[in-house]
């Protein structure tokens, strides 16, 4: 479905990733190198939900689930590795907790196929995806991860109405597909806002939505895929260079 927008094609998935990584890096400059300027953290606030919206995305399409978790999961525990010899940050970062959400993603998508197949055998791997909910969240809990457990559910949320059979069907034909996806990222946004004391910020997240709107369904010219992962602790360390270069 074509996106109404401004723009004549509206913004690929390329197009929102590069503003993503923009925004966070906006983000980490205000939490390293200039924590005094509070504008910096609002319009960083626009990151996560891009990521995560395409978190879901990808999870949703890919034809190889093991090869994209793998790579998120190792990237993950490198820049954790990183984080912690060099900047003594023991928090689990944002790749760790999107691991988290392609986990269940994958767990809801097969349980959403079984219960089609099967009542019986679909009720059991519902059973199953509710205590994988329990045990996602407490390890959330254990490892500090970013944003927390609502952090790695709202992905999940993203796709929870797709592939459920007559009653997708019925919920698609009220509501378009992406809209719903766009309302139960709205739901995990606010989430993160309402229960997590420390992120009431995020709150500024659901701005995103507006840019999320100009997607127009399509990658884009270029992929750069593994480009964003390693955007991520390259930036890191950019900063980290230009903070001790600052207080030598």
């Amino acid at each position: 479905m074509r996106s109404i927008s401004f723009f004549k094609n509206g913004l690929s998935a390329f197009e929102l990733k590069v503003l993503a990584c923009m925004f966070m890096f906006i983000d980490h400059i205000g939490v390293m190198l200039l924590p005094q300027v509070g504008a910096l953290r609002v319009i960083g606030r626009l990151a996560y939900p891009l990521f995560a919206y395409f978190i879901a995305e990808g999870s949703r399409y890919t034809k190889n689930k093991l090869k994209r978790f793998l790579s998120v999961f190792v990237l993950g525990v490198l820049c954790q590795i990183v984080f912690v010899v060099f900047a003594g940050n023991g928090a689990g970062n944002i790749l760790l907790t999107f691991s988290v959400s392609i986990l269940l993603i994958y767990l809801l998508m097969y349980t959403k196929k079984m219960m089609i197949n099967s009542a019986l055998i679909g009720s059991v791997y519902l059973v199953l995806f509710v205590l994988s909910l329990v045990v996602a969240y407490y390890c959330c809990e254990l490892f500090s991860l970013d944003y927390g457990f609502f952090g790695a559910l709202t992905p999940v949320l993203v796709v929870a109405f797709d592939d459920m059979g007559e009653w997708s069907d019925k919920l698609f034909r009220v509501i378009d597909r992406k809209s719903v996806s766009f309302i139960m990222l709205a739901t995990g946004l606010l989430c993160i806002a309402m229960f997590d004391a420390t992120m009431k910020s995020q709150i500024y997240s659901l701005l995103s939505l507006i840019l999320l709107a100009l997607y127009n369904g399509e990658r884009g010219k270029y992929s750069f895929k593994y480009g964003f992962y390693l955007f991520y602790p390259l930036h890191f360390l950019g900063l980290e260079a230009i903070r001790f270069a600052i207080e030598l």
